[in-house]
């Protein structure tokens, strides 16, 4: 695919993206069930965001495949697949704490093509494309340079997943003792483009899906940051797994603190 083509493809992608965001910033969920645990929420906004988002991706790509978080739309194709979260930041969303996006990325063959989060409440819109430079609003972006002592760091807590607290919450004491400081935010897609952006310099999280960071990584990786999966290979499955991103210049003294070691 040439530089050209995935350029209108992310601008396609972008627009689906910015379509759903609109929607979800204008109307308040009506209905709204637990999945499995309190902390797990779903509404019928989720929902409604990603039947938009699978229709118009599938305008896009008649004959791709889709992962997406509800609703069982779960499957990746040898071709392209799409990882959509029709609302990442779901909690945020519920309370109106006005911290949330659409996060699109199209992959092929397992591989990161085009990565889109769109964060309606500030109208911004990342995109990462592959082998070209990640953009805010169309404008470059790039990662920080900072060292991990003077590192503003973003963490997620796990919130689905309470037994890994005691994990989670020692590590996140370890990066706090040795960085400037901590943030938690409750959208790990957006969370991702700060780190790209060069916003925040590093993020934890020991818990994540592959629709949660699918669309961020390639934006980071586009931006000149790292990651490590903290389960190893399973990026490139698509599959669960803990993620420890960062710039370049302290990746590897940040996944030190993260392991312990």
């Amino acid at each position: 695919m040439t530089e050209q083509q995935k350029q209108q493809l992310a601008r396609q992608i972008a627009e689906v993206a910015k379509k759903a965001g609109k929607m979800i910033a204008q109307n308040k969920a009506s209905q709204i069930t637990e999945k499995g645990d309190v902390a797990n929420l779903v509404t019928d906004m989720d929902v409604k965001s990603q039947k938009l988002i699978l229709e118009e991706c599938a305008k896009i790509l008649p004959q791709s495949c889709f992962l997406a978080e509800e609703e069982n739309q779960q499957q990746i194709g040898d071709g392209f697949t799409w990882i959509i979260d029709p609302i990442d930041g779901t909690t945020n969303y519920f309370y109106d704490f006005r911290h949330s996006c659409i996060s699109i990325a199209l992959y092929y063959r397992k591989k990161g093509l085009i990565g889109v989060v769109y964060n309606p409440y500030l109208d911004e819109c990342f995109v990462g494309i592959d082998g070209m430079p990640s953009t805010c609003n169309g404008t470059p972006i790039r990662v920080s340079k900072n060292p991990v002592r003077e590192a503003l760091v973003m963490v997620g807590t796990s919130p689905y997943n309470k037994p890994l607290a005691d994990k989670t919450f020692d590590t996140m004491k370890r990066i706090f003792l040795h960085t400037r400081d901590l943030r938690r935010s409750g959208s790990a897609a957006l969370d991702l483009c700060y780190v790209a952006a060069g916003r925040i310099d590093a993020f934890y999280e020991e818990i994540l899906q592959p629709w949660d960071y699918a669309a961020g990584l390639i934006i980071i990786e586009n931006a000149g940051g790292k990651f490590t999966p903290i389960v190893p290979q399973a990026y490139e499955q698509l599959k669960t797994t803990g993620m420890v991103c960062s710039n370049a210049v302290c990746h590897a003294d940040f996944c030190k603190l993260v392991s312990g070691t």
